[in-house]
């Protein structure tokens, strides 16, 4: 847990909060902070291409500091690249998909079309990891967590290291 302290305070300056706000983060940025770390603990089936497509759907809170990740390295070499998707358009490009509790919505359209697609699926919004997202940012007694559902990243052969894991607040279909 200390390493995971580490290192979202090694990020807060790339996400434009600078060492005096460490007391008083922004959660939105502790959120961005949270997105990339997932992307550097997961793997792929097949490694994915330059530059790293995290989309976002609609807009949200978040992205200003979501756009603060572009250029940004991931995965041994992928730069980082932000674009705003709309949930009718075409998914297969992104390799991250982010969806706001605000675009809550819009969850029973999109899950049928990623089923299938290597897209790792993160939110923050409450109950949605449990309706098919594989990753849900969790803020509990003023915390943030998270909670993964790991049959549903196995489903489209994501998988996630250990150390992540061991992280969350909450596992599910770990079998």
């Amino acid at each position: 847990m200390r390493r995971a302290l580490l290192t979202l305070l090694t990020l807060l300056p790339l996400l434009g909060v600078g060492p005096q706000a460490h007391a008083q983060v922004d959660e939105r940025a502790m959120k961005a902070a949270y997105l990339y770390n997932f992307i550097q603990f997961a793997q792929w089936p097949v490694a994915p291409d330059e530059p790293f497509r995290l989309c976002v759907l609609g807009q949200t809170p978040l992205d200003a500091q979501l756009d603060k990740l572009a250029g940004k390295t991931v995965l041994n070499g992928l730069h980082i690249a932000v674009a705003h998707v709309a949930p009718q358009d075409a998914l297969g490009r992104c390799h991250a998909l982010y969806l706001d509790d605000s675009q809550r919505r819009w969850l029973p359209e999109l899950l049928p079309r990623l089923e299938q697609a290597p897209i790792l699926t993160i939110t923050d919004g409450d109950g949605l990891a449990e309706k098919g997202m594989m990753i849900e940012i969790q803020k509990r007694d003023l915390k943030l967590g998270f909670e993964v559902n790991l049959a549903m990243a196995r489903k489209v052969r994501i998988d996630f290291s250990p150390r992540m894991l061991k992280m969350a607040t909450f596992v599910s279909g770990a079998r």
